[in-house]
């Protein structure tokens, strides 16, 4: 169903996945706004549980008190009437509906704090006549449209409102006004020689300046399919950019105006921003906690805040651990009650159950993540992780490494590069390791565990001075470290050989 209903005081726009109330944009979680889609389609008759399980997780095996949840959400932002439950039969639809003419539909305002952050993906333009090139053009840009939509915290344009701008004069501020999004993506293709040239650009849509800019050149024999090899290099690329964009943006606003992805991106901010410090986990973990106090439903925030925690406890970035595992693990289980269908709460929630030792069902949740969405980097990364702890070093690094290349500019890879590294090094990979370690100092100069792991991989190598600076330099950055807490992070093995190097330091 795409057609756009009015019921109530509502507005559905299937098309920009979006619930109006009063004009203005109504929170609601994607497994809530999929169910609502699934009861007007079929608003002429009752529907099964057993048919709306299979329309709004298509696919999986979920327990029906997921239903339960999202009919329970519904009713909150709808009202108790609006759902009628029949019983031993299932739910009906129950208040008027009536159509509502999309072309006259008035455009949406998005106050800053008011919702998620809107972004349009204009038509490339084509700077050739040659044959063939309008399509590469239009399927970048809707294959771009696709790919961003999953990226959490922002609302995607439909292809419908944003390619009504082809062929006219019209500045990007104005799209702005017309769209009521934040962020406008731009494109250009244009042949060259034996391949294409792809030029796109971020622009923050208010002022016109453009916030990032991009090339990318391929040639057509050697891309089996040119335009996916196109599109996924403008996301490893663009991705990054609009989420460092939206913490700056979100970083300029007043405190009281910050509402659930406001907080959420701030979280993301404290570690992109700070490095992985005690005190950016600390600042990051307390944005997630103001972000599911705002919104209970928030299914990513408590999923997000799940996998810090439980990473906090693993390398000892909180100095007070007692009942943290107990608070991740029920972070983890409340997020995937809310949202076990999103391919990001799943990566999250997998990865801190392999964190906390529950090892076979958050292998399990990271495989489904993966399924849903291959091109999910942290997930690959985490799988890889617990490959690794499971004794699958060789199959581990591989995939670690994998997960890493998708995404070549992730805010993570200072962390992952470390994690890495690390698992080299219990392959006996210490060269190796090393340039992991000296890799992930350099992305994150403020994370004192990469230069732990270089003094491991110097002394391993023979090279005991270094080794010695190394650690100092890790002592430097992290004053309370421990010996103990080099042995929960690094092996205990790894502890034992710097001990006699620590002694030294501490002398």
């Amino acid at each position: 169903m795409q057609e756009p209903l009015r019921f109530d005081r509502f507005e559905l726009r299937p098309a920009e996945r979006l619930l109006l109330v009063d004009g203005a944009p109504a929170p609601l979680g994607a497994r809530a706004f999929d169910l609502l889609v699934c009861l007007l389609a079929h608003r002429d008759r009752v529907l099964s549980k057993d048919e709306m399980l299979a329309a709004v997780w298509p696919g999986l095996v979920v327990e029906e008190n997921n239903l339960s949840v999202q009919v329970s959400a519904l009713r909150k932002v709808l009202g108790a009437q609006s759902i009628a439950t029949v019983p031993g039969r299932g739910y009906r639809f129950a208040l008027p509906v009536a159509p509502l003419d999309e072309g006259v539909a008035a455009p949406v305002p998005r106050p800053a704090a008011a919702s998620k952050t809107t972004l349009a993906v204009l038509p490339f333009q084509v700077l050739s006549s040659e044959p063939g090139l309008q399509f590469l053009a239009d399927g970048l840009a809707e294959d771009a449209i696709a790919l961003l939509a999953r990226v959490p915290g922002f609302w995607l344009i439909s292809r419908a409102s944003s390619f009504a701008f082809r062929g006219h004069a019209v500045s990007v501020p104005e799209v702005a006004r017309q769209l009521g999004v934040r962020y406008v993506v731009e494109g250009s293709v244009r042949p060259q020689a034996d391949g294409v040239r792809v030029s796109t650009q971020l622009i923050d849509a208010a002022t016109g300046h453009v916030l990032w800019s991009g090339r990318f050149d391929r040639r057509r024999a050697e891309a089996a399919d040119l335009q996916e090899d196109i599109a996924r290099g403008i996301m490893a690329e663009l991705e990054p950019e609009l989420t460092r964009a939206e913490i700056a943006h979100v970083r300029r606003q007043r405190p009281e105006n910050q509402d659930v992805w406001a907080h959420y991106h701030q979280a993301i901010g404290s570690l992109a921003m700070q490095g992985w410090s005690r005190e950016a986990m600390q600042e990051a973990r307390a944005r997630l906690r103001h972000s599911v106090a705002l919104d209970p439903s928030f299914g990513l925030g408590h999923a997000q805040y799940a996998l810090l925690t439980a990473l906090s406890v693993n390398i000892n970035l909180q100095p007070d651990a007692a009942g943290l595992a107990a608070d991740a693990l029920a972070a983890a289980q409340r997020a995937l009650a809310l949202d076990d269908g999103s391919p990001e709460v799943l990566g999250y929630a997998g990865c801190a159950l392999c964190d906390l030792g529950q090892r076979e069902p958050g292998v399990a949740l990271l495989q489904r993540a993966l399924d849903l969405d291959p091109s999910n980097a942290q997930a690959h990364v985490a799988m890889g992780a617990s490959l690794g702890l499971g004794g699958q070093l060789a199959a581990g690094i591989e995939q670690m490494r994998f997960g890493m290349q998708i995404s070549p500019r992730d805010r993570r890879l200072g962390f992952w590069g470390w994690a890495l590294g690390v698992f080299l090094l219990r392959a006996e990979r210490a060269g190796e390791a090393l340039a992991e370690a000296r890799t992930a100092a350099r992305r994150d100069p403020r994370f004192h565990l990469p230069h732990v792991l270089q003094a491991a991989a110097l002394l391993q190598q023979g090279h005991g001075a270094e080794a010695s600076a190394a650690l100092a330099t890790a002592r430097q950055l992290c004053p309370a470290l421990t010996l103990k807490e080099v042995g929960l992070s690094h092996g205990r093995s790894v502890a034992e050989r710097l001990a006699p190097l620590w002694a030294e330091g501490a002398a």
